[in-house]
């Protein structure tokens, strides 16, 4: 007889000799447990147990006929005596909400555990990223004051330049300001710590006088031309100047003889020269070596300058070290000049490469090549013009260094001390066109 039952079937009273054949929503699966294997969750649908009653043997379990009825005896009722003593050859239960199996507690536990694990090496991960950073943070913050200490120790050393050097425009002082009514070429006048000069881009300009910086001690009435027209200086009515001229591939070949016979005392030399492109190649002037040879056995004292375009300092102990190496310890008489000039290409497109440079950078520059040349046992000098020395270059940085000032004009209106004069240009002997004239004034 086959009976359904809507209660709970204790898979723990179920024999292990009991065979079960499962059939779920979509397929009968035989021969498995009541649980999932892997999720542990209940399944649903109807059970049928079948079993071997010990007792007898049983009958075959009647089915219903093609209508769907069952036979006469098979409705019969049965007493509960009778029921309880015949024992069914097919019992079918419908299961739903069974407690878990003990293997998905298993199951469970270790999934638990492993939660557990994985979860504790988390934390310990993130616990030793958050010591890394913290340590990497205390490092930058020591480093950071390591910088702000040198920043401070720098900008003491340097004292109040930066006060010093400021915009022009920020000096100007209408009322202790004299301003010619016509205006002249050059001039120089001292107010309140102030320079007044004239250029002739911007007109008049105010700058602050640097204070241990010495000063121009020459008296201007003691500078007057011969009577051919160079300049010459006098001290106690003594001549205390030498006459001398600069020269370059672009005066091409020079009659030295004819040179010196014209009055020419000495003669700076261009050893070489950087390119004004972004390469910044280096070469020897084409003329110096012939130019050398020439001055030499003309008996002219020589020295020698490098038309400079360093960007850095490394550049500049590139050209002093360029220079060295060409002069191969031949003598001079006169120093080894350092000649930075700003250039101006006139096309945008192909900017000079020295147009970003800064007036700190360019005098540690000069500082550097300087310095490289002493080493070698060579004097050392610094061309510039008023411009340049006023608002590009350091001169507390560069005391030390004798200057060649470029100044086109009669009269002497630098301010600060200087060993040569750059005053103009004119005819030599023995040179094809003007040439740059010098002198050098002996102390």
């Amino acid at each position: 007889m086959e009976v359904t039952m809507n209660e709970e079937i204790n898979t723990t009273d179920i024999p292990e000799e009991d065979i079960y054949t499962y059939e779920a929503d979509d397929e009968p699966v035989k021969d498995r447990d009541l649980y999932s294997d892997f999720t542990g969750e209940v399944l649903s649908g109807t059970c049928k147990k079948e079993t071997t009653v010990s007792s007898g043997k049983s009958e075959p379990v009647s089915s219903p006929d093609a209508a769907g009825s069952v036979p006469a005896q098979a409705q019969e009722p049965q007493s509960s005596e009778q029921h309880s003593a015949q024992q069914p050859e097919n019992e079918e239960y419908e299961v739903s909400g069974s407690p878990m199996h003990l293997k998905v507690h298993r199951i469970y536990f270790v999934n638990t555990v492993i939660s557990m694990i994985t979860l504790c090496m988390t934390a310990a991960a993130v616990f030793t990223g958050y010591a890394y950073i913290h340590n990497l943070e205390q490092q930058l913050g020591l480093e950071r004051n390591r910088i702000a200490d040198l920043e401070e120790k720098e900008a003491s050393d340097k004292g109040t330049a930066e006060g010093e050097y400021v915009d022009a425009v920020s000096l100007i002082d209408e009322e202790a300001v004299y301003e010619p009514d016509t205006p002249v070429t050059d001039m120089v006048e001292i107010d309140k710590g102030k320079i007044l000069t004239y250029d002739s881009y911007v007109g008049y300009s105010w700058f602050p006088v640097l204070s241990g910086i010495k000063t121009n001690q020459y008296n201007n009435d003691n500078f007057r031309r011969n009577s051919e027209g160079r300049m010459e200086y006098y001290s106690n009515g003594e001549l205390s100047s030498y006459f001398g001229i600069d020269v370059s591939s672009h005066q091409g070949d020079i009659n030295w003889d004819a040179v010196r016979s014209d009055g020419v005392e000495f003669a700076i030399l261009r050893i070489g020269v950087r390119g004004y492109a972004e390469e910044g190649n280096i070469k020897l002037d084409d003329k110096f070596e012939q130019n050398y040879e020439g001055a030499r056995s003309a008996g002219v004292d020589l020295g020698v300058y490098f038309y400079s375009q360093a960007i850095s300092v490394e550049e500049a102990e590139e050209e002093a070290q360029f220079i060295l190496d060409n002069l191969k310890g031949r003598k001079l008489e006169y120093p080894i000049v350092f000649d930075w000039e700003p250039v101006d290409t006139y096309d945008p497109e192909v900017p000079p490469r020295t147009e970003d440079v800064m007036p700190g950078t360019l005098t540690l520059c000069a500082q550097a090549f300087c310095e490289k040349i002493k080493d070698a046992g060579y004097d050392a000098m610094i061309y510039t013009n008023k411009k340049m020395a006023y608002i590009k270059y350091d001169l507390r940085m560069l005391e030390s260094y004798p200057k060649w000032l470029a100044l086109y004009t009669d009269e002497m209106t630098y301010y600060y001390d200087f060993d040569m004069w750059q005053y103009g240009f004119g005819s030599v002997d023995g040179i094809e066109g003007d040439v740059d004239l010098n002198i050098a004034i002996i102390r």
